[in-house]
């Protein structure tokens, strides 16, 4: 089970990586929810309520004015906490929650949230139809539970795909709300955490900071690349099958004919395009027609992911 999570995670990481999301638009609009004196109000039942707890709690840390609310509580009394124009966020794996689903539809005739958000690994479900924006969690049928837990439902790779989203998206946001100031934002959380073994850790001076990548645009200036080795590999445009498979396993990026990839992608790509040839074996090359690195980069094939 721990490879099946490692795999869905793998998935989730090429999804962003190759798919227009609307990431840039969700958190811009939060940003101005909180500029604007308002607050995150985060939803969700069972698991996710569980979820969104660790969710607040981290955000807290970070500064950001957000508190966690249970739909059933809500109902009786509790959404009073939720002001005009703050951002509600509501988190289902599946979309269907009733809990959540009355409380949009109650929220939207006495309360006047600015945006409403739903977190989900549905694509057309409930509540979609009473939100305003969309965080995907992307988790196809070879990465669901009955499919892998011999039709055990119990809620495990969900589970972790919505919370490690859910944790890069809120890094992602705090770093927008501290102007991209990453030392100014350690220093806050470093004030806001003297306990605990963290708290000892934040004690000592910030070594210099190695920059490193992001995980999703392609670059075609290599200039600023990481020239570390065991970070970035460098694929020549006549590199065979099995030479380009070995680089995308031992590098994170590969560049390749100018670009800088994400090796995540090129795995991703080089699956997909596998898949399209009648053949499995890896010892042809570009000249005998089969292999072909250009072929693969080709964007028809990355706009087929």
């Amino acid at each position: 089970m721990l490879y099946q999570h490692a795999r869905a995670m793998s998935h989730v990481s090429v999804y962003y990586a190759t798919e227009g999301v609307g990431i840039n638009e969700l958190l811009h609009t939060l940003l101005e929810v909180l500029n604007g004196g308002n607050k995150l109000v985060f939803l969700g039942s069972g698991k996710s309520f569980k979820i969104i707890l660790k969710t607040v709690a981290m955000l807290t840390s970070l500064g950001i004015d957000s508190r966690y609310l249970h739909p059933s509580e809500a109902l009786h009394g509790d959404m009073g906490a939720v002001r005009p124009g703050d951002a509600l966020v509501v988190c289902s794996s599946s979309g269907e929650t009733q809990e959540l689903v009355q409380f949009l539809e109650h929220a939207g005739r006495v309360l006047e949230p600015s945006v409403r958000v739903l977190v989900t690994s549905s694509t057309n479900s409930t509540l979609h139809r009473l939100v305003d924006q969309v965080l995907y969690v992307p988790q196809p049928v070879q990465f669901q539970e009955k499919t892998l837990q011999d039709g055990l439902p119990s809620p495990t790779v969900s589970t972790t795909l919505m919370l490690t989203v859910l944790d890069c998206f809120c890094l992602a946001l705090t770093e927008l709300y501290f102007d991209g100031d990453t030392a100014r934002r350690r220093e806050f959380f470093r004030k806001m955490h003297p306990g605990g073994g963290i708290g000892k850790q934040l004690q000592v001076p910030v070594p210099v900071p190695v920059p490193i990548l992001g995980p999703v645009a392609l670059h075609r200036d290599t200039s600023a690349a990481p020239t570390d080795s065991t970070i970035c590999g460098h694929v020549p445009e006549g590199a065979s099958e099995s030479e380009f498979l070995q680089s995308i396993v031992q590098f994170d990026y590969c560049v390749v004919a100018g670009v800088r990839y994400n090796s995540h992608v090129l795995q991703h790509r080089y699956r997909e395009w596998k898949r399209s040839r009648p053949t499995s074996s890896l010892r042809y090359t570009a000249e005998d027609g089969v292999w072909n690195l250009t072929a693969l980069l080709m964007p028809a094939v990355a706009a087929a992911n």
